[in-house]
């Protein structure tokens, strides 16, 4: 007797014997709308997805009355809808061809956005997934993604150049250094600000290159400079935002005065430095900290002694839930010595807890030694009060999607006022310690409320009227107009630059759209018959200050003010778009070294600096708020032709450029 055959399994896992039929796909437009499936007989049956009837169905049974029930019997079917169209389906469904080029880009979008390894196109798991996924996935490993990484990045990085060479205006910069606590690496991280030609301001990392010794300001500053030449946009540079390292004077010295000689610098330079307003703030709070020095170090003892145990931690949002009615969502965290908002935040929620610190420093022993007193919280209430605008100052300057020039001499006026009245106020404690405060206001201040107060005069809310109020209330009348007036001299001075170089290049416009009948009226709603009249003697900074300022207070995107107004006043818009691009503080190269932290973890130590400026570049450019790159095509392999050893010269060379 003849033995059967041995089953043999073939590579997906079936017998070859018992390798299921594949299922032919059905074409028919009906199927649009009915979902099949089997009855309790274990009959085919086709139900309706519009009321649900069950219909016979089957390989036998045709489709005929299946068309009758959709036209003629359906009562919830639309009258009329075309067969096929009620569905769910779509035309795009029907004729999706799959594209293993796209697949490979959404992979290397996953791993670039999530941070995550390039070994995980070589799991198991992960290509189990993909199969199961599609059948057509083809396997490939780490060493294609990363060729695919670099292509994608090469061919962005071109975008970003044209986007930056035909910005209607000038490009404000940030930048800092940054050093990687797993590699050691040193990082400097370059960031543009700009605006589009649809008023839309841009922040992208244009450079997150590693250093080599000396991090020196002439060797940085020489590093920024070859950055520039190689992008060629040295031209459009108008402002250069760094912080407070000593470092930075000599770089922004040295690279001023070669910009300089070349005349590339507007306005003689005026606007070319500018301090992070955030990193002054912390100085000048730092300096005053000193005050509640001893009732500080009790408060970290006290978070310590919560923090690092889990039964103590448990015992003291048991009491503020059940004792006390608290929301413990609110968590203790220790502050970071060296960042005086990290110390608010430590003090904000420590007052929010501190009836219950109170009850447990009368209980228990290991609280009772650390709990302030009764005259050390209202200092501590008095000064979280005093520490609240700097706070909120901070956050206003901080921010990296909208305007912050404009908003500098309202938030530094504020910390001025309170300054002052504070060292007059009832509390000495505090009057003692805003005398080294007031030091460093005036020392890092004093230089930049003439320059950045023509940026708060741009903003239709303040105007001269605005800075006319509070240099009153600080100084006086006298002193004040004559502030006034030198601040008013320097606006006029460089609108008269402006308007010598608008005499040679095309008025700033709304960009109209792009087809339609309405596209010859696009402009029509920033016309003003008064732009068309010409006034003696007055220019277009005369006729925009001579209008009554908008409400103080009013919620307003001051750049889709000056893109209404471009047809009104072309040569001031351009000002005004330049100087409202300037950042005034350095979070927006800071937060990339957040990226950074997150990209070179302890798993991912061996990346080199060349692969972190790619992943840490693409990252950002993804995330753009108006979406530039997000949806535009790629495919991996369309740059690999010039992915050769010179490919990328500017990241594998230092040359000095004189």
């Amino acid at each position: 007797m003849d033995s059967e055959p041995s089953s043999r399994m073939s590579e997906d896992g079936y017998s070859e014997y018992s390798r299921p039929k594949s299922k032919r796909k059905k074409t028919t437009k009906v199927w649009h709308e009915l979902v099949e499936g089997r009855n309790e007989k274990g009959e085919t049956i086709a139900t309706c997805i519009h009321c649900k009837l069950a219909l016979v169905a089957g390989p036998n049974r045709g489709t005929s009355h299946l068309k009758r029930h959709l036209i003629e019997s359906c009562p919830l079917r639309p009258v009329g809808l075309p067969l096929g169209e009620g569905g769910t389906s779509s035309r795009e469904e029907e004729e999706f061809v799959f594209n293993m080029n796209d697949l490979r880009k959404e992979i290397l979008l996953y791993i670039v956005e999530g941070a995550h390894p390039f070994s995980t196109v070589e799991e198991k798991a992960f290509r189990r997934m993909m199969s199961k996924a599609t059948p057509l996935f083809k396997p490939f490993s780490r060493a294609t993604i990363t060729r695919d990484l670099f292509s994608m990045y090469y061919c962005d990085r071109e975008r970003v150049k044209s986007m930056l060479l035909n910005a209607p205006g000038r490009i404000s910069f940030t930048t800092d250094n940054w050093r990687s606590s797993h590699t050691w690496q040193h990082y400097i991280c370059i960031t543009a600000h700009f605006v589009d030609c649809d008023w839309k301001l841009h922040k992208l990392i244009l450079r997150f290159r590693g250093l080599s010794p000396p991090y020196d300001g002439q060797s940085i500053s020489e590093e920024i400079f070859m950055f520039l030449n190689q992008w060629k946009i040295e031209h459009k540079v108008l402002s250069v935002t760094v912080d407070n390292a000593t470092y930075n004077d000599t770089m922004i010295s040295h690279l001023k005065t070669r910009l300089l000689l070349r005349g590339l610098l507007f306005g003689d330079g005026s606007f070319f430095h500018v301090r992070c307003c955030a990193h002054i703030i912390n100085l000048i709070v730092q300096s005053g900290l000193d005050v509640i020095a001893s009732i500080l170090d009790n408060i970290r003892n006290l978070v310590k002694i919560i923090t690092r145990s889990s039964s103590k931690s448990k015992e003291f949002y048991d009491t503020a839930q059940k004792n006390f009615h608290l929301e413990v969502k609110r968590k203790l965290n220790l502050d970071m010595k060296v960042r005086w908002n990290s110390t608010f935040d430590m003090l904000d929620n420590i007052l929010y807890y501190k009836d219950v610190f109170v009850h447990l420093g009368s209980v228990s022993a290991n609280f009772k030694s650390y709990v302030p007193s009764e005259s050390e919280w209202d200092k501590l209430i008095v000064f979280h009060k005093f520490l609240k605008l700097f706070y909120d100052v901070t956050c206003m300057f901080s921010a990296v999607n909208s305007p912050t020039s404009n908003l500098y001499f309202k938030g530094a006026w504020m910390v001025h006022r309170c300054l002052l009245e504070t060292a007059q106020g009832p509390h000495s404690f505090l009057s003692s310690m805003v005398e080294p405060m007031l030091e460093n206001f005036d020392k890092y201040w004093s230089e930049y409320n003439v320059i950045l107060s023509c940026a708060a005069i741009l903003d239709p809310r303040f105007k001269v009227k605005f800075v006319e109020y509070c240099l009153v209330k600080l100084f006086g009348v006298d002193d004040a107009m004559i502030q006034v007036g030198e601040v008013l001299t320097t606006l006029k001075t460089l609108y008269n630059e402006y308007k010598l170089q608008s005499s040679t290049s095309p008025i700033v416009a709304p960009c109209p759209p792009s087809s339609g009948l309405d596209h010859f009226f696009y402009d029509y709603n920033s016309y003003n018959p008064r732009s068309t009249r010409t006034q003696i003697g007055k220019s277009q900074l005369d006729v925009y200050l001579e209008d009554e300022p908008l409400d103080l207070n009013l919620e307003l995107d001051v750049l889709e003010f000056w893109r209404q107004n471009a047809i009104r006043f072309p040569e001031l818009s351009k000002m005004a778009r330049d100087l409202l691009t300037i950042p005034v503080s350095t979070v927006a190269s800071e937060s990339a070294f957040s990226l950074g932290g997150k990209t070179i973890s302890p798993t991912r130590s061996s990346l080199k600096p060349k692969t972190m400026q790619a992943l840490v570049c693409l990252q950002d450019w993804r995330r753009d708020e108006h979406g530039i790159f997000v949806d535009l095509e790629h495919d991996p392999s369309s740059c690999d032709e010039s992915l050769n050893e010179d490919e990328d010269d500017e990241d594998d060379e230092i040359s000095h450029l004189y």
